[in-house]
């Protein structure tokens, strides 16, 4: 058999085919055959491995911010359909729905359970439910009406003993500057966290308890009816979760709202770059835990920009009221 263009090098060693007789020859062939194969293999692996990491490094898209504000949304109170608070879990895709008395028992419960949540902001607190850094659903209990009034007088008691009487467990200031200091906190902590932030703040998550306890419970009818189709659960679904979400929202943007405490915070800490109303919030990070205005939510840009305009929309509606109402008592004067 002729073995004439075989010759070639391999490992620095010229081989002839013809030269060294047939075995020689034979040997040459198959160490030939051999590289070819594994060249081929070669190619076709280092292919498959190219397209491998070429797929691994397509990246995730995450949620938008309007599906992170939504879901900051109906984790704060019951109501979303998807959202079952008392067990701390989510799904996407609740079996649960497609039994009759089951969707009509989701919808009753979750009045319920913002009727307790109602008397618990009348008191001395409810629940509410948020997403950590780790997108774990975290549960943290808030101040009643009644609690912050009992924080009110204690922080006010507090300050004007200037840290003699300490009920929250602080260390006791030092010196004239130290206990200045401490009256001014203790001042600050009264006014605006208790009476402000605590009881007004309870009383409009009160009312907008009751708000969503009646939201769900006229949940029932189409659930009833147009539950029974698919098409029709999700187009109940669609309505009443966004409903909450808008609902929520207007609640949040309302003065002393907490959407609108986030819009009119200040920093006064640094005074030579203090921080004003608008630009404070719209400067902080999408997640801040150093303060409960910020750590319960995701203050994404979108969030960031529909809360600024409904405070200062609510800001020019107040004005509007106030200065409606002092022309209806001039005239009545006159």
């Amino acid at each position: 058999m002729p073995l004439d263009g075989l010759e070639g090098t391999f490992g620095g060693e010229t081989l002839h085919p013809t030269d060294h007789g047939p075995s020689r020859a034979s040997d040459y062939a198959m160490r030939r055959s051999s590289y070819s194969f594994e060249a081929a293999s070669t190619i076709t692996s280092r292919a498959e491995a190219i397209a491998a990491y070429q797929n691994q490094e397509v990246p995730i898209e995450g949620p938008s911010d309007w599906e992170k504000y939504k879901d900051d949304q109906l984790l704060s109170n019951p109501g979303g359909d998807h959202y079952y608070l008392e067990k701390g879990v989510v799904d996407s895709d609740p079996k649960i729905h497609e039994p009759f008395w089951d969707r009509i028992g989701k919808d009753v419960t979750d009045a319920l359970g913002n009727m307790k949540n109602f008397f618990g902001n009348l008191f001395f607190g409810a629940e509410t439910h948020y997403r950590d850094e780790n997108n774990q659903i975290r549960v943290e209990k808030g101040n009643g009406i009644v609690s912050s009034i009992v924080d009110f007088f204690e922080d006010l008691g507090s300050g004007f003993s200037f840290g003699l009487w300490r009920p929250d467990g602080e260390k006791e200031p030092e010196g004239f500057f130290g206990r200045a200091t401490f009256f001014l906190s203790k001042m600050k902590e009264a006014f605006f966290g208790d009476l402000i932030q605590g009881a007004t703040g309870s009383a409009i998550r009160a009312g907008e308890n009751l708000i969503l306890a009646g939201w769900n419970l006229m949940e029932v009818v189409p659930d009833a009816t147009l539950g029974n189709w698919e098409e029709g659960r999700k187009l109940t679904t669609t309505i009443f979760d966004n409903g909450q979400v808008a609902i929520d929202y207007m609640t949040d943007v309302i003065p002393a709202g907490e959407a609108w405490l986030r819009v009119h915070a200040l920093n006064l800490e640094d005074l030579q770059d203090p921080m004003v109303p608008v630009l404070y919030n719209i400067q902080m990070p999408e997640r801040f835990d150093g303060d409960t205005r910020w750590s319960r939510v995701r203050n994404t840009p979108f969030r960031k920009t529909i809360e600024t305009i409904g405070s200062l929309l609510a800001d020019v509606a107040v004005v509007k009221l106030i200065g409606d109402v002092n022309c209806s008592s001039e005239r009545k004067q006159n």
